[in-house]
């Protein structure tokens, strides 16, 4: 937001410097970002000396100057006519590169072949106001090389004060001058007398509007001028518009850019003899079109706001106008609008069609419907004080909903708590009135420009800033802090982090949405996530409820960089369910692989994972159901204390081709918040046995179909007392020798509490291990 210090100079004539200005503004409201003047732009617009001139071949109108600069040599520009300039006189030249007050970019050209290296600059350029004529002359006798400014009076050099707009984003009266210079005026304690203009228009001849959409467009106003002219802006509104926006237009063009800028209005006029009818506000129909007013057609939806005539559309609802209705040279009378516009609405459309425009930046903030008024009155005043025979021919307004005024309870007690200081209540009053809100009895009420407050939080919060923050005292906090448990979840999730990065795997953050184009290159259906009301983007639509699309996103993007590669994330995921919406924490991993298979890798690392989080009691079985972007037959389940944690597969290899990955794509996902509950057991403590152990390794040959944690149970059922744990530490497959088989190999650990086993007792365990094993579809593997 761009502040000039001459406005805030003009109304607050005690303010000491744009820095003291700023400083107080950082320690009471806003961060200023930047404070920049004007006249940093003039140190190349020095004095030159024009010896000749000639005419530039193949031109009727152009000349080329010569100028003298003692220490720059001679320098050439074109200029136009003849009569403006006098041999051996002095003049103002900016050299390029450079920009002037008035933000005109002059730049090294050719016309004709010609070079031109600058330009003579004349009073309009340079916003002053030293001569009468149009172009600035010295006489011969000026030293040369010495910037203009040095012997020129009559110059407006402002001071511009850039205020971080997200630091004001709840503060829309803060987008403006007269926001700004009360809330300064607050801070040194002055009154401020400048008032909102207010004009009752209730008594004019009725304007016919017809509002379609009133619950959205809550308030909406037309006020038709005649006898009005697009003339040149007053000299006042001129330097206002040339400190804030980029060049002076035409006083039915600045008249709304000075609403804007003064009072944080959007407004807009239309050409009255351009409007066919009625102003209708209503959704725009599909596939409408729409000539705005940069020169750009649009088309526009059911879900696009329009104000139109009976023939055409007028304006893009507060976004931006229309080229067939705006004003122009020969404009005589107009309609001055003022509107209120759902935000969100407008944020949609402007996001759709690719415009970004200072009204609909305004808007954002939702404005508050009563405004409306204020800023049409504003500019109504401002026109009858340029044109006196402006008269009003008629009024139209609709606003079916009053904004009520918002009342808090007045509580100096709980002030005085909450910021833990002991104001007296003439103190807060005083500040509190000049922010504009009286106390009536036990009762605060808050400007209709101040919607931001609500709850006494918040005037407890306006006093200490105003107060200045740094007068609140340190004191030694009176609280009772008690041990806090850490949920499970949030272990985890550090757990999850440090294991698998450990492991090799990169951690991922990816934002928590996702678009229809994505979607399907998962042969995901969009229709299975939550559409957003009021999404960022066309890329960011849907809250994701997976993280496999970015995971394969990331690896699209990455894969060219490893060879092998290794993702995880652990986010929460978003799931429909009737009306209501659920979301919960989930852990996918992704590996990508020239081998065969790399289940048994996965399989590996969530094991030790799992030992890691203190989770036993685990199993992986295959599995038959499994989502659609899964290779069928190469999937598995994980099973924690008879719970479907969910699911290890392989992608189908034409969703990798989508995101061209030609080798195979392992995934594992794991509800995080199901884990989270089954995690961090605690364990019994139990006597170490005082006699040495002993393991041995067998392996079994097994169906294919039949799984490993059967052979496993089969083992440990033949003597739990003695075989303390079974470990699987190899699996072995090939179709050539071993056809429809596949080889597992366990270590197996055993103990006595008693006595040193021997040899027999060993021997005999192992046939019976062999015999249990055979009953449950294994055979020795010799």
């Amino acid at each position: 937001m761009k502040i000039s210090y001459n406005v805030l100079k003009k109304y607050l004539p005690y303010l000491e410097s744009p820095e003291k200005t700023a400083e107080d503004l950082i320690m009471h409201t806003a961060e200023v970002e930047d404070i920049y003047s004007k006249l940093d732009t003039l140190k190349r617009v020095l004095t030159w000396k024009l010896l000749n001139y000639e005419k530039v071949n193949g031109s009727d109108k152009l000349n080329v100057w010569q100028f003298d600069f003692w220490n720059e040599g001679k320098k050439q520009i074109i200029f136009g006519s003849v009569f403006w300039l006098k041999i051996w006189e002095v003049y103002p030249v900016a050299l390029a590169p450079t920009i002037l007050p008035t933000w005109i970019e002059i730049k090294k050209t050719k016309m004709l072949g010609v070079s031109s290296e600058g330009m003579v600059c004349a009073d309009e350029e340079l916003g002053t106001s030293y001569t009468t004529e149009w172009l600035i002359r010295f006489s011969g006798n000026t030293p040369l090389g010495v910037p203009a400014i040095e012997i020129m009076s009559g110059w407006n050099i402002d001071t511009i004060l850039e205020i971080d707009n997200k630091a004001i984003n709840h503060r829309p009266d803060m987008f403006s001058h007269i926001g700004v210079m009360r809330e300064l005026a607050t801070i040194y304690e002055k009154d401020f007398s400048l008032l909102y203009e207010e004009i009752d228009f209730s008594g004019e001849k009725k304007y016919m509007l017809e509002n379609q959409i009133p619950e959205l467009v809550k308030r909406y106003i037309a006020l038709c001028v005649n006898n009005v002219e697009n003339s040149e802006s007053p000299k006042e509104i001129k330097e206002f518009i040339e400190a804030i926006w980029n060049n002076s237009k035409w006083i039915l063009v600045d008249i709304t850019n000075y609403s804007l800028s003064f009072y944080w209005q959007p407004t807009h006029c239309f050409d009255k003899d351009k409007v066919k009818g009625a102003i209708v506000i209503r959704f725009a129909k599909s596939w409408e079109k729409f000539l705005a007013l940069d020169n750009k057609e649009y088309e526009l939806d059911e879900k696009d706001i329009v104000i139109a005539d009976n023939e055409k559309i007028l304006a893009l609802g507060w976004i931006i106008g229309g080229k067939e209705s705006s004003v122009s040279e020969t404009t005589k009378s107009i309609i001055i609008e003022g509107a209120n516009f759902p935000w969100d609405i407008l944020r949609h459309t402007g996001r759709k069609l690719g415009i970004r425009t200072d009204a609909l930046n305004l808007f954002e903030k939702n404005i508050p419907a009563s405004f409306a008024l204020h800023w049409v009155s504003l500019i109504y005043k401002t026109l009858k004080d340029i044109f006196p025979k402006a008269s009003i021919e008629s009024y139209g307004e609709s606003y079916p909903k009053r904004q009520e005024q918002i009342k808090v309870d007045y509580d100096i007690k709980f002030i005085n708590k909450l910021i833990w200081a002991s104001y007296k209540e003439e103190r807060v009053v005083a500040i509190l009135k000049r922010l504009g809100i009286e106390k009536q009895d036990s009762k605060l009420f808050v400007p209709f420009w101040r919607s931001d407050i609500k709850f006494k939080a918040d005037i407890a919060e306006e006093i200490a800033r105003i107060d200045g923050y740094d007068k609140i005292i340190s004191t030694i906090t009176d609280i009772n802090l008690w041990a806090i448990k850490q949920e499970n979840i949030y272990k985890l999730k550090e757990d999850t982090r440090k294991f698998f990065t450990d492991k090799g795997f990169f951690d991922m953050y990816s934002y928590s949405f996702v678009n229809e184009d994505l979607m399907k290159k998962t042969w995901w259906e969009i229709t299975h996530c939550i559409e957003m009301k009021n999404y960022l983007s066309e890329e960011l639509t849907h809250l994701k409820n997976s993280l496999i699309p970015h995971l394969l996103q990331s690896l699209e993007e990455n894969r060219r960089d490893f060879e092998k590669l290794k993702l995880f994330e652990i986010e929460k995921i978003f799931h429909k369910t009737n009306s209501s919406v659920n979301e919960n924490y989930s852990l996918w991993g992704v590996m990508v692989s020239k081998k065969e298979k790399v289940y048994y890798d996965i399989q590996n690392i969530l094991t030790l994972f799992f030992k890691k989080i203190g989770v036993d009691k685990y199993e992986y079985k295959k599995s038959e159901n499994y989502p659609s972007f899964a290779h069928a037959g190469r999937t598995a389940q994980i099973i924690v204390r008879g719970q479907s944690l969910w699911i290890i597969w392989e992608i189908h290899p034409l969703i990798g081709e989508n995101f061209d990955i030609q080798e195979r794509i392992w995934f594992f996902e794991i509800n995080a918040d199901k884990l989270a509950s089954l995690a961090y057991n605690t364990k019994k403590a139990t006597d170490l046995s005082s006699f040495q152990e002993n393991n041995f390794d067998l392996s079994f040959l097994i169906d294919k179909e039949k799984s490993g944690k059967e052979i496993e149970k089969a083992i440990i059922k033949t003597n739990p007392k003695l075989i303390k744990k079974v470990s699987l530490f190899d699996i072995y497959e090939n179709e050539e020798k071993l056809p429809w088989k596949r080889s597992l190999s366990f270590t197996i650990y055993i103990q006595s509490d008693e006595e040193t086993l021997g040899d027999t007792v060993k021997n005999e365990l192992i046939e019976k291990i062999i015999k249990n094993v055979e009953k449950a579809g294994g055979k020795l593997r010799s």
